[in-house]
């Protein structure tokens, strides 16, 4: 891998971040973190923006009764407010009612139509406001959208539709590879685009005027999705040039190809990002996304999916304030599966934080700096590489980097602690506080758990930078500090 490419979905602009949002977020900065320590900053590239157009925003711009323009900066600042809250430290805030990002949706458009991808037809179905989208009966519970509890709207208009069936095959033979993960998340999609039809990709603009103008026909708008999906290759040849540079779809072929492109999305977003971007890639003669990493799908505690109209979301600006924000991407990245469905345990987590975090790495550290300094020792002294601890601890730092590069942060953090936990009963095995000890053998002991707490400090860096930042201060300066304090568990 030469160069990686990260990115988000892009959330709605319709309301505050919640922690669905926070943990796709902080989850893509992890990623970014770990790689750029290896391919170096310049070579890793993240993106992550706001979706600003649609029929949900302009309905809830006029309840707030504010310009449209002032709706969906108040609400992409709150996502930009979240990111510097949570040392998110994106390559890039994608805004799709920006003027630069009219010609990059504008651009897929023209290569769909140039292609024989679009044509134009009426159409009569049931259409969700919420989820923005036509559904059929079979998708429907009891008559409601089983994400949010309300009856889709009937609805008939004359529309554009793109092709995605001319593209089934194609897909279907990208998604036999290891594409989509996990496994779970493949599946659905195999089984999904067996089934599916041309979809509609725009809008009666006299229904719905908050939107990209349909190229050549000022009578429709473009669809949200289509027009939001196409922010992925517009924020990377933006970035990679400068934000007024003329859109030139050729370019973006050309540096699609110099990146390695991971994606990461919910689950309910796996149809379009697995499926209808693919296709939308094809018709664009473009490669396809590498790998679609679909990440935890939060539960709220009755085990339902966490969302906005079901009103059982957990703010994450609440969980930040309670807990500060270390904790609060620990409790994301290392205490709940990285792909699957996790209900938001808050006092589970917050034992797991001070019991992994605070106990046994921030105590380790501690109690071996204290014996260090105590015991006049150089830690520049050559350390034995070859000892049985270290080569145990080295061993578990390989296999925590292989679940990392499998996308499987929360194994690779069980692993880290489970080095903290091998040296801290190094330590009290070995008694290295004895007066009775001989120096040399103190200096061996205590060498090897400072090179140990290194490479705990390293793998730890991309879930919980702040607190290794601090670590690695107290390793170079030889300055016994607490490393963090223990955090109270909320009663209310």
């Amino acid at each position: 891998m030469k160069k990686l490419y990260i990115t988000t979905t892009l959330p709605y602009v319709n309301a505050e971040p919640h922690i669905a949002h926070a943990i796709e977020f902080v989850l893509a900065d992890a990623i970014a973190r770990y790689y750029k320590a290896r391919l170096s900053d310049d070579n890793v590239y993240f993106n992550v923006g706001t979706d600003e157009h649609g029929q949900k925003i302009w309905d809830k711009s006029k309840s707030e009764n504010l310009d449209i323009h002032e709706f969906t900066k108040k609400y992409s600042d709150r996502f930009k407010e979240f990111c510097t809250s949570f040392d998110v430290e994106y390559s890039f805030f994608y805004r799709t009612s920006k003027d630069y990002h009219y010609p990059v949706a504008t651009a897929f458009w023209n290569e769909a139509m140039k292609n024989g991808d679009i044509y134009k037809k009426k159409y009569k179905g049931l259409y969700c406001v919420g989820c923005e989208s036509f559904k059929l009966d079979k998708d429907l519970i009891d008559g409601k959208c089983p994400d949010h509890g309300t009856e889709p709207i009937e609805l008939e208009e004359e529309n554009y539709f793109f092709k995605l069936t001319k593209y089934r095959e194609h897909i279907a033979d990208y998604l036999q590879t290891e594409f989509v993960i996990p496994e779970s998340d493949r599946k659905f999609a195999q089984e999904f685009i067996k089934n599916i039809e041309d979809i509609s990709i725009s809008r009666d603009k006299a229904k719905l005027s908050w939107g990209i103008p349909v190229p050549g026909d000022d009578t429709q708008v473009m669809y949200v999705w289509f027009d939001a999906l196409s922010n992925y290759l517009g924020s990377l040849y933006f970035g990679s040039k400068s934000i007024d540079d003329h859109f030139d779809i050729t370019d973006v072929r050309d540096l699609r190809e110099e990146f390695y492109f991971l994606q990461l999305c919910g689950a309910d977003n796996v149809r379009f990002q697995a499926i209808i971007w693919q296709a939308m890639l094809i018709s664009s003669k473009i490669k396809f996304t590498d790998k679609l990493l679909v990440h935890s799908w939060i539960l709220g505690s009755d085990g339902r999916k966490m969302s906005k109209t079901l009103g059982n979301v957990i703010s994450p600006f609440e969980q930040l304030e309670k807990y500060g924000s270390e904790a609060v991407r620990f409790f994301f990245l290392a205490c709940m599966s990285t792909t699957g469905n996790a209900i938001y345990d808050e006092a589970g987590f917050v034992d797991q934080f001070n019991s992994r975090v605070a106990d046994n790495y921030g105590n380790l550290l501690n109690r071996v700096i204290v014996l260090i300094v105590k015991n006049n020792i150089k830690t520049s002294n050559v350390t034995n590489d070859n000892s049985a601890i270290l080569n145990e601890v080295n061993q578990l730092k390989n296999r925590a980097e292989q679940k990392f590069e499998e996308y499987n942060i929360f194994e690779y953090s069980v692993i880290i602690n489970d080095i903290a936990t091998l040296v801290n009963k190094y330590v009290t095995e070995t008694e290295p506080w004895k007066k009775e000890k001989p120096q040399e053998f103190k200096t061996d002991v205590l060498l090897n758990c400072f090179k140990a707490l290194k490479i705990i400090t390293e793998l730890y860096k991309p879930i919980i930078p702040k607190t290794t930042a601090k670590a690695a201060y107290i390793l170079e300066s030889l300055k016994p500090e607490i490393l963090v304090a223990k955090i109270a568990r909320d009663e209310n």
